[in-house]
């Protein structure tokens, strides 16, 4: 705000802020004390009915005297400024620890309800219901101090604001919706069993972790709360006791005749109840230290991430670390691997070449070589003797060459040859007989020699740039200069 100083009072510190006020630490200028400052927004401050409820809120909280409850102290309206102070209570409510500390509230939960029954007894005692109670309204300190705050909403028993809700069916209902008792959505009269009925609820939620009815749908959680029966605090917490079940699950009744008579009765079964089986910080540190094991015992469960929306923000915290590390270690030794691999080809491993060198000239690869047509064994060659169309291959003596039934007969393509009965020719299939046609050959086609071509040849494709040119066919030489194992056709 422009001006940090109302009144008698220096602006300190914003400790919350709502839709219509701000509570404020402030410092009176005449005595250096401390206070709390209820103070409208401008906005609000315009409303008539804004200005009443402040009105009606600080004249409520007067008349209170109770060491759980808030002390109420000035009031001022005026064109400029509408506030109240109170005592400054340096604690934080109840909702708060909830979200940051739970296993803190459920330490504390033996105090906090002794303490709030007893502020709520006082309240009832002066004539009042609060109809507001809910873990946002209690202020609750590290060393297990408790104050009961906010009245706006007070009204007497039975009478005032209970009739007009009962009379009225388009009323709109004030409050929580999570804490509303069902006689209060019902629009019946409210008496001291809506505040025993919201302050169960606020004592399912510190044993639970949550309030017994949860929806997205406003009108469907109100009637969960008139309809619908709990579940015990044990289904959520299994630490919970039976006689702590019971007690709740009375707080919570339905009909106000069934729940405890007064806040006094409620306090009784508190000195002398037992909350949870086992201590509260005990039970969360064998809890954690049982996650903790189940965690490291499944590597696949750590970091399987379809389990993700069924763990807790801690559970969440901890798979992280442990993918980080598992990735961690990994690397390392994927690092150290290849560390020994290139320590150990050092000696033979080419260097690879720098980055921005230019880049040798691709070298064509290498011709395969082509195998060496093997004879068969019907040729008569003993074995290790170098076989026809081998390196080091020579005719032995009184051999005839392979095709051929002896020795200085005319050779396939030579003036003069005939094949001999029963011979194939050159290129046939044993057992053909000359002038069969081989299947996929045209016809008027022989085994070994060209045929008529039936359409003009096509264009030969292009060879690549690493292929030699085929040499052209040469004429045919004197019988006398062939060469016999350049020209002699394979007969398998």
């Amino acid at each position: 705000m422009a001006n940090t100083i109302i009144d008698d009072y220096e602006l300190v510190n914003c400790l919350a802020t709502g839709n219509i006020s701000q509570i404020w630490e402030v410092k009176q200028v005449s005595s250096s004390q401390t206070f709390a400052m209820k103070l409208l927004l401008p906005e609000a401050l315009a409303d008539a009915d804004h200005k009443a409820s402040l009105k009606h809120e600080a004249s409520v909280g007067k008349r209170f005297d109770h060491p759980n409850i808030i002390r109420i102290l000035d009031l001022k309206l005026s064109k400029k400024h509408g506030y109240f102070t109170m005592e400054y209570f340096r604690a934080p409510n109840l909702k708060s620890m909830l979200r940051s500390d739970l296993t803190g509230a459920r330490v504390r939960v033996k105090k906090l309800m002794e303490c709030v029954t007893q502020a709520l007894a006082h309240i009832h005692e002066k004539g009042w219901v609060h109809r507001d109670v809910k873990p946002d309204n209690i202020l609750i300190s590290k060393g297990s101090e408790i104050r009961v705050i906010d009245f706006s909403l007070a009204a007497p028993p039975k009478g005032g604001v209970g009739r007009l809700l009962h009379s009225r069916k388009g009323a709109v209902i004030s409050g929580t919706k999570t804490y509303l008792p069902p006689e209060l959505i019902q629009r019946e009269p409210l008496g001291i069993a809506a505040d025993i009925y919201s302050l169960g609820v606020t004592l399912y939620e510190v044993l639970c972790g949550r309030p017994p009815f949860i929806s997205g749908n406003p009108n469907e959680l109100l009637m969960m709360h008139v309809r619908d029966r709990p579940e015990k605090p044990s289904g959520w917490n299994d630490n919970v006791t039976p006689e702590c079940d019971a007690l709740v699950l009375s707080m919570l009744a339905k009909k106000p005749k069934d729940r405890p008579a007064n806040m006094q009765e409620i306090f009784a079964a508190v000195r002398n109840l037992k909350f949870f089986k086992v201590e509260a910080d005990d039970y969360a540190k064998q809890k954690a230290s049982q996650k903790e094991e189940d965690f490291s015992k499944s590597l696949s469960a750590r970091l399987d991430s379809r389990v993700d929306a069924g763990r807790t923000d801690e559970e969440k915290a901890f798979v992280a670390a442990e993918a980080k590390r598992i990735a961690t270690e990994k690397a390392a030794m994927l690092d150290a691997a290849k560390r020994r691999l290139a320590k150990k080809g050092s000696s033979s491993t080419p260097v690879p070449a720098k980055p921005g060198a230019a880049a040798a000239a691709p070298q064509s690869p290498a011709p395969m070589p082509m195998p060496m047509p093997v004879a068969p064994p019907a040729y008569g060659y003993p074995p290790g003797y170098p076989q026809p169309m081998m390196p080091g291959y020579a005719p032995m003596p009184g051999m005839p060459m392979p095709g051929m039934p002896g020795a200085g007969m005319p050779m396939p393509g030579m003036p003069g040859y005939a094949p001999m009965p029963g011979m194939p020719m050159p290129g046939m299939a044993p057992g053909m007989m000359p002038g069969a046609q081989m299947p996929g050959m045209p016809p008027g086609a022989m085994p070994g020699f060209p045929a008529a071509p039936l359409r003009p040849p096509l264009a030969p494709a292009p060879l690549p740039p690493s292929a030699k040119a085929a040499p052209a066919p040469q004429p045919a030489k004197p019988a006398e200069e062939i060469p016999l194992m350049e020209e002699l056709p394979d007969v398998l």
